[in-house]
Protein backbone atom coordinates (compact mmCIF):
# COMPACT_ATOMS: atom_id res chain seq x y z
CA UNK A 1 0.00 0.00 0.00
CA UNK A 2 2.87 2.39 0.83
CA UNK A 3 4.46 1.62 -2.54
CA UNK A 4 1.22 2.40 -4.38
CA UNK A 5 0.82 5.71 -2.53
CA UNK A 6 4.40 6.62 -3.32
CA UNK A 7 3.83 5.76 -6.99
CA UNK A 8 0.68 7.86 -7.10
CA UNK A 9 2.33 10.85 -5.40
CA UNK A 10 5.42 10.91 -7.63
CA UNK A 11 4.03 9.78 -10.97
CA UNK A 12 0.29 9.31 -11.10
CA UNK A 13 -1.03 12.57 -9.65
CA UNK A 14 1.30 14.90 -11.65
CA UNK A 15 0.48 12.96 -14.80
CA UNK A 16 -3.28 13.27 -14.26
CA UNK A 17 -2.88 17.04 -13.73
CA UNK A 18 -0.97 17.39 -17.00
CA UNK A 19 -3.51 15.29 -18.91
CA UNK A 20 -6.45 17.27 -17.53
CA UNK A 21 -4.73 20.49 -18.51
CA UNK A 22 -4.05 19.07 -21.97
CA UNK A 23 -7.65 17.98 -22.30
CA UNK A 24 -8.91 21.48 -21.48
CA UNK A 25 -6.50 23.00 -23.93
CA UNK A 26 -6.26 20.51 -26.77
CA UNK A 27 -9.24 18.22 -26.56
CA UNK A 28 -9.89 14.60 -25.65
CA UNK A 29 -7.68 13.09 -28.37
CA UNK A 30 -4.75 15.12 -27.17
CA UNK A 31 -5.37 13.80 -23.63
CA UNK A 32 -5.31 10.24 -24.97
CA UNK A 33 -2.10 10.95 -26.80
CA UNK A 34 -0.65 12.32 -23.58
CA UNK A 35 -1.70 9.18 -21.73
CA UNK A 36 -0.08 6.91 -24.31
CA UNK A 37 3.12 8.94 -24.36
CA UNK A 38 3.35 8.72 -20.59
CA UNK A 39 2.58 5.01 -20.17
CA UNK A 40 3.73 3.30 -23.38
CA UNK A 41 7.13 2.57 -21.83
CA UNK A 42 5.47 1.23 -18.68
CA UNK A 43 2.68 -0.81 -20.27
CA UNK A 44 3.95 -3.98 -18.62
CA UNK A 45 2.42 -2.67 -15.38
CA UNK A 46 -1.04 -3.09 -16.92
CA UNK A 47 -0.57 -6.76 -17.86
CA UNK A 48 0.80 -7.60 -14.40
CA UNK A 49 -1.99 -5.80 -12.56
CA UNK A 50 -4.62 -7.26 -14.89
CA UNK A 51 -3.40 -10.82 -14.32
CA UNK A 52 -3.35 -10.27 -10.55
CA UNK A 53 -6.98 -9.19 -10.77
CA UNK A 54 -7.80 -12.30 -12.83
CA UNK A 55 -6.18 -14.44 -10.13
CA UNK A 56 -8.31 -12.69 -7.54
CA UNK A 57 -11.44 -13.13 -9.66
CA UNK A 58 -11.12 -16.89 -10.14
CA UNK A 59 -11.00 -17.33 -6.37
CA UNK A 60 -14.35 -15.62 -5.83
CA UNK A 61 -17.40 -17.70 -4.93
CA UNK A 62 -19.84 -14.86 -5.57
CA UNK A 63 -20.61 -14.64 -9.30
CA UNK A 64 -21.23 -10.88 -9.20
CA UNK A 65 -17.81 -10.22 -7.70
CA UNK A 66 -16.17 -12.60 -10.16
CA UNK A 67 -17.66 -10.87 -13.20
CA UNK A 68 -16.96 -7.38 -11.85
CA UNK A 69 -13.30 -8.24 -11.32
CA UNK A 70 -13.17 -9.81 -14.77
CA UNK A 71 -14.37 -6.55 -16.31
CA UNK A 72 -11.63 -4.67 -14.48
CA UNK A 73 -8.99 -7.16 -15.62
CA UNK A 74 -10.20 -6.88 -19.23
CA UNK A 75 -9.88 -3.09 -19.07
CA UNK A 76 -6.25 -3.43 -18.01
CA UNK A 77 -5.73 -5.92 -20.85
CA UNK A 78 -7.18 -3.48 -23.38
CA UNK A 79 -4.92 -0.73 -22.07
CA UNK A 80 -1.88 -3.00 -22.43
CA UNK A 81 -2.77 -3.87 -26.04
CA UNK A 82 -3.39 -0.27 -27.09
CA UNK A 83 -0.23 1.06 -25.44
CA UNK A 84 2.01 -1.03 -27.68
CA UNK A 85 4.16 0.86 -30.23
CA UNK A 86 1.83 -0.64 -32.86
CA UNK A 87 -1.56 -0.92 -31.10
CA UNK A 88 -3.00 -4.47 -31.05
CA UNK A 89 -6.53 -3.72 -32.16
CA UNK A 90 -7.77 -7.30 -32.53
CA UNK A 91 -7.02 -8.39 -28.91
CA UNK A 92 -8.39 -5.06 -27.67
CA UNK A 93 -11.62 -5.62 -29.64
CA UNK A 94 -11.98 -9.10 -28.15
CA UNK A 95 -11.43 -7.60 -24.72
CA UNK A 96 -14.27 -5.16 -25.38
CA UNK A 97 -16.51 -8.03 -26.46
CA UNK A 98 -15.73 -9.95 -23.26
CA UNK A 99 -16.51 -6.85 -21.21
CA UNK A 100 -19.90 -6.48 -22.92
CA UNK A 101 -20.73 -10.13 -22.13
CA UNK A 102 -19.77 -9.68 -18.48
CA UNK A 103 -21.80 -6.47 -18.22
CA UNK A 104 -24.87 -8.23 -19.63
CA UNK A 105 -24.71 -10.97 -17.00
CA UNK A 106 -23.90 -8.47 -14.26
CA UNK A 107 -27.16 -6.70 -15.17
CA UNK A 108 -28.99 -10.06 -14.96
CA UNK A 109 -27.47 -10.80 -11.54
CA UNK A 110 -28.36 -7.36 -10.23
CA UNK A 111 -31.92 -7.72 -11.49
CA UNK A 112 -32.28 -11.10 -9.75
CA UNK A 113 -30.97 -9.62 -6.52
CA UNK A 114 -33.42 -6.75 -6.47
CA UNK A 115 -35.85 -7.39 -3.64
CA UNK A 116 -39.32 -8.57 -4.63
CA UNK A 117 -42.39 -8.97 -2.47
CA UNK A 118 -44.17 -12.31 -2.12
CA UNK A 119 -47.56 -12.73 -0.55
CA UNK A 120 -47.96 -15.19 2.34
CA UNK A 121 -48.93 -18.17 0.15
CA UNK A 122 -46.16 -17.64 -2.38
CA UNK A 123 -43.60 -17.04 0.35
CA UNK A 124 -44.53 -20.28 2.11
CA UNK A 125 -44.36 -22.25 -1.15
CA UNK A 126 -40.99 -20.72 -2.05
CA UNK A 127 -39.40 -21.32 1.34
CA UNK A 128 -40.66 -24.90 1.67
CA UNK A 129 -40.16 -26.22 -1.86
CA UNK A 130 -37.62 -24.04 -3.69
CA UNK A 131 -35.40 -21.81 -1.56
CA UNK A 132 -33.17 -24.54 -0.13
CA UNK A 133 -32.25 -25.86 -3.58
CA UNK A 134 -30.84 -22.72 -5.22
CA UNK A 135 -33.92 -21.01 -6.71
CA UNK A 136 -34.15 -17.25 -6.27
CA UNK A 137 -37.53 -15.63 -5.50
CA UNK A 138 -37.64 -14.16 -9.02
CA UNK A 139 -36.92 -17.55 -10.59
CA UNK A 140 -39.65 -19.11 -8.46
CA UNK A 141 -42.18 -16.53 -9.63
CA UNK A 142 -41.19 -17.11 -13.27
CA UNK A 143 -41.71 -20.85 -12.89
CA UNK A 144 -44.98 -20.27 -11.02
CA UNK A 145 -46.32 -18.08 -13.83
CA UNK A 146 -45.01 -20.29 -16.66
CA UNK A 147 -46.55 -23.40 -15.09
CA UNK A 148 -49.92 -21.68 -14.44
CA UNK A 149 -49.39 -22.17 -10.72
CA UNK A 150 -52.06 -21.74 -8.10
CA UNK A 151 -52.66 -22.42 -4.41
CA UNK A 152 -55.48 -24.91 -3.86
CA UNK A 153 -57.31 -26.38 -0.89
CA UNK A 154 -58.78 -29.86 -0.54
CA UNK A 155 -61.19 -31.14 2.11
CA UNK A 156 -60.78 -34.35 4.02
CA UNK A 157 -61.60 -37.35 1.85
CA UNK A 158 -60.87 -35.56 -1.43
CA UNK A 159 -58.71 -37.42 -3.92
CA UNK A 160 -56.08 -35.03 -5.21
CA UNK A 161 -55.37 -37.48 -8.01
CA UNK A 162 -56.40 -41.07 -8.67
CA UNK A 163 -54.56 -44.02 -10.12
CA UNK A 164 -55.10 -44.15 -13.88
CA UNK A 165 -55.86 -40.45 -14.32
CA UNK A 166 -53.71 -38.47 -16.80
CA UNK A 167 -50.71 -36.67 -15.31
CA UNK A 168 -51.32 -32.98 -15.94
CA UNK A 169 -50.41 -31.37 -12.64
CA UNK A 170 -47.84 -31.85 -9.91
CA UNK A 171 -48.67 -30.82 -6.34
CA UNK A 172 -46.66 -29.82 -3.28
CA UNK A 173 -48.26 -30.25 0.15
CA UNK A 174 -48.03 -26.99 2.10
CA UNK A 175 -50.34 -27.90 4.98
CA UNK A 176 -52.34 -30.92 6.13
CA UNK A 177 -51.76 -34.63 5.55
CA UNK A 178 -52.08 -36.74 2.40
CA UNK A 179 -52.26 -40.51 2.11
CA UNK A 180 -50.54 -42.32 -0.74
CA UNK A 181 -52.66 -45.31 -1.81
CA UNK A 182 -51.44 -48.04 -4.15
CA UNK A 183 -53.43 -49.90 -6.81
CA UNK A 184 -54.85 -52.39 -4.31
CA UNK A 185 -56.36 -49.54 -2.27
CA UNK A 186 -53.89 -50.13 0.56
CA UNK A 187 -52.24 -47.25 2.39
CA UNK A 188 -48.56 -47.03 1.56
CA UNK A 189 -47.45 -43.91 3.44
CA UNK A 190 -48.78 -40.70 4.93
CA UNK A 191 -47.22 -37.53 3.52
CA UNK A 192 -46.83 -34.41 5.65
CA UNK A 193 -45.30 -31.00 4.80
CA UNK A 194 -41.50 -31.00 4.57
CA UNK A 195 -39.03 -33.12 2.67
CA UNK A 196 -40.86 -35.62 0.52
CA UNK A 197 -43.97 -33.46 0.08
CA UNK A 198 -44.17 -33.45 -3.72
CA UNK A 199 -47.19 -35.52 -4.74
CA UNK A 200 -45.66 -37.06 -7.82
CA UNK A 201 -42.38 -36.48 -9.60
CA UNK A 202 -41.21 -32.87 -9.54
CA UNK A 203 -38.46 -33.15 -12.18
CA UNK A 204 -36.55 -35.92 -13.98
CA UNK A 205 -33.26 -34.71 -15.54
CA UNK A 206 -33.06 -37.85 -17.70
CA UNK A 207 -36.42 -37.51 -19.41
CA UNK A 208 -36.36 -36.50 -23.11
CA UNK A 209 -37.65 -33.09 -24.11
CA UNK A 210 -40.70 -34.61 -25.83
CA UNK A 211 -41.56 -36.79 -22.82
CA UNK A 212 -44.87 -35.04 -22.20
CA UNK A 213 -45.90 -35.07 -25.85
CA UNK A 214 -47.58 -38.41 -25.13
CA UNK A 215 -50.07 -39.06 -22.29
CA UNK A 216 -48.79 -40.39 -18.96
CA UNK A 217 -50.94 -41.68 -16.13
CA UNK A 218 -50.77 -41.81 -12.34
CA UNK A 219 -49.66 -45.14 -10.89
CA UNK A 220 -50.92 -44.35 -7.35
CA UNK A 221 -53.58 -42.21 -5.71
CA UNK A 222 -53.21 -39.30 -3.29
CA UNK A 223 -55.99 -38.52 -0.82
CA UNK A 224 -56.35 -35.71 1.72
CA UNK A 225 -56.82 -37.13 5.23
CA UNK A 226 -56.64 -33.89 7.23
CA UNK A 227 -59.53 -31.45 7.79
CA UNK A 228 -57.87 -29.21 5.19
CA UNK A 229 -54.97 -29.71 2.78
CA UNK A 230 -53.28 -26.72 1.13
CA UNK A 231 -51.41 -27.43 -2.07
CA UNK A 232 -49.13 -25.69 -4.55
CA UNK A 233 -50.30 -26.88 -7.97
CA UNK A 234 -48.20 -26.57 -11.15
CA UNK A 235 -48.81 -27.74 -14.71
CA UNK A 236 -46.14 -30.40 -15.11
CA UNK A 237 -45.39 -30.05 -18.85
CA UNK A 238 -45.04 -26.26 -18.68
CA UNK A 239 -43.01 -26.53 -15.47
CA UNK A 240 -40.41 -28.87 -16.98
CA UNK A 241 -40.14 -26.76 -20.12
CA UNK A 242 -39.67 -23.57 -18.09
CA UNK A 243 -37.01 -25.22 -15.90
CA UNK A 244 -34.95 -26.21 -18.95
CA UNK A 245 -35.36 -22.87 -20.72
CA UNK A 246 -34.24 -20.99 -17.59
CA UNK A 247 -31.19 -23.23 -17.07
CA UNK A 248 -32.49 -24.43 -13.70
CA UNK A 249 -32.18 -28.19 -14.31
CA UNK A 250 -29.41 -28.52 -11.72
CA UNK A 251 -31.43 -26.79 -8.99
CA UNK A 252 -34.52 -28.82 -9.91
CA UNK A 253 -32.50 -32.04 -9.73
CA UNK A 254 -31.36 -31.13 -6.21
CA UNK A 255 -34.99 -30.54 -5.24
CA UNK A 256 -36.02 -33.92 -6.66
CA UNK A 257 -33.21 -35.77 -4.86
CA UNK A 258 -34.15 -34.12 -1.57
CA UNK A 259 -37.79 -35.08 -2.12
CA UNK A 260 -36.87 -38.71 -2.84
CA UNK A 261 -34.76 -38.94 0.31
CA UNK A 262 -37.62 -37.50 2.33
CA UNK A 263 -40.02 -40.07 0.90
CA UNK A 264 -37.54 -42.88 1.58
CA UNK A 265 -37.18 -41.92 5.24
CA UNK A 266 -40.93 -41.52 5.62
CA UNK A 267 -41.74 -44.86 3.99
CA UNK A 268 -39.22 -46.67 6.21
CA UNK A 269 -40.91 -45.34 9.35
CA UNK A 270 -44.39 -45.93 7.91
CA UNK A 271 -43.50 -49.54 7.08
CA UNK A 272 -42.78 -50.21 10.76
CA UNK A 273 -46.08 -48.65 11.82
CA UNK A 274 -47.99 -50.67 9.24
CA UNK A 275 -46.26 -53.84 10.42
CA UNK A 276 -47.28 -53.12 14.01
CA UNK A 277 -50.88 -52.51 12.91
CA UNK A 278 -50.95 -55.89 11.15
CA UNK A 279 -49.49 -57.62 14.23
CA UNK A 280 -52.07 -55.97 16.47
CA UNK A 281 -54.93 -56.93 14.17
CA UNK A 282 -53.79 -60.53 14.18
CA UNK A 283 -53.40 -60.59 17.98
CA UNK A 284 -56.98 -59.40 18.71
CA UNK A 285 -58.67 -61.38 15.95
CA UNK A 286 -59.99 -64.03 18.37
CA UNK A 287 -61.39 -61.48 20.83
CA UNK A 288 -58.72 -61.89 23.48
CA UNK A 289 -55.03 -61.20 23.98
CA UNK A 290 -52.77 -63.31 26.16
CA UNK A 291 -49.82 -62.00 28.16
CA UNK A 292 -47.25 -63.33 25.69
CA UNK A 293 -48.84 -61.48 22.77
CA UNK A 294 -48.99 -58.26 24.78
CA UNK A 295 -45.32 -58.64 25.68
CA UNK A 296 -44.27 -59.18 22.06
CA UNK A 297 -46.35 -56.22 20.85
CA UNK A 298 -44.95 -53.93 23.52
CA UNK A 299 -41.39 -54.94 22.67
CA UNK A 300 -41.97 -54.24 18.98
CA UNK A 301 -43.63 -50.91 19.73
CA UNK A 302 -40.79 -49.81 22.02
CA UNK A 303 -37.99 -51.03 19.72
CA UNK A 304 -39.37 -49.24 16.67
CA UNK A 305 -40.75 -46.21 18.52
CA UNK A 306 -44.33 -46.63 17.40
CA UNK A 307 -46.34 -43.74 18.94
CA UNK A 308 -48.86 -44.67 21.61
CA UNK A 309 -51.52 -42.72 19.76
CA UNK A 310 -51.09 -45.02 16.72
CA UNK A 311 -51.66 -48.00 19.01
CA UNK A 312 -54.86 -46.49 20.41
CA UNK A 313 -56.16 -45.47 16.97
CA UNK A 314 -55.66 -48.98 15.60
CA UNK A 315 -57.32 -50.52 18.66
CA UNK A 316 -60.33 -48.22 18.18
CA UNK A 317 -60.56 -49.16 14.50
CA UNK A 318 -60.59 -52.84 15.56
CA UNK A 319 -63.31 -52.19 18.15
CA UNK A 320 -61.12 -52.34 21.27
CA UNK A 321 -60.36 -49.86 24.02
CA UNK A 322 -56.97 -49.44 25.68
CA UNK A 323 -58.47 -50.78 28.94
CA UNK A 324 -59.78 -53.93 27.23
CA UNK A 325 -56.42 -54.55 25.60
CA UNK A 326 -54.66 -54.17 28.97
CA UNK A 327 -57.06 -56.69 30.55
CA UNK A 328 -56.66 -59.08 27.61
CA UNK A 329 -60.38 -59.49 26.97
CA UNK A 330 -62.84 -57.50 24.88
CA UNK A 331 -66.13 -56.62 26.57
CA UNK A 332 -68.67 -58.90 24.85
CA UNK A 333 -71.58 -56.61 25.73
CA UNK A 334 -70.18 -53.83 23.56
CA UNK A 335 -70.43 -54.38 19.86
CA UNK A 336 -69.22 -52.37 16.90
CA UNK A 337 -66.23 -50.06 16.61
CA UNK A 338 -65.22 -47.88 19.54
CA UNK A 339 -65.12 -44.08 19.29
CA UNK A 340 -61.83 -43.05 17.76
CA UNK A 341 -59.44 -40.67 19.54
CA UNK A 342 -59.58 -37.02 18.56
CA UNK A 343 -56.25 -37.21 16.73
CA UNK A 344 -57.48 -39.86 14.30
CA UNK A 345 -57.33 -38.85 10.60
CA UNK A 346 -60.74 -37.64 9.54
CA UNK A 347 -61.26 -40.30 6.90
CA UNK A 348 -60.27 -43.90 6.28
CA UNK A 349 -57.82 -44.99 3.55
CA UNK A 350 -60.45 -46.22 1.15
CA UNK A 351 -63.50 -44.17 2.06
Amino acid sequence: MVTLLHFWKNAGRPFVRRCVTAHRGGGFLHALSCFKERWSTKCHYFVHIGNCIVLLAINQKDMLQLRSLSVTASLFGIAYNLLQPSPLWAPAAWGGFFISCHLYYIAQLLRDRVGITLDADHEAAYEMAFMGHGFTPRQFLKLFEAAHGRIEEARCGTFICRKGEPKKWVHYLLDGKVMLIDGSEDKVVNIVPGKGSWLGEFFDPAEPEDHWATPHFHQVSFKCIAPRCRLLTLEIDSLHRAIREAGLAEAATRAEISDLWGKLRGSHHEHRRNTYSAMLELAVADGKVDAKEVELLNKWKARHRVPEEDHEVKLAELGWTAEEFASGQRDPTRRGPRPLPKYRPCCSPTA
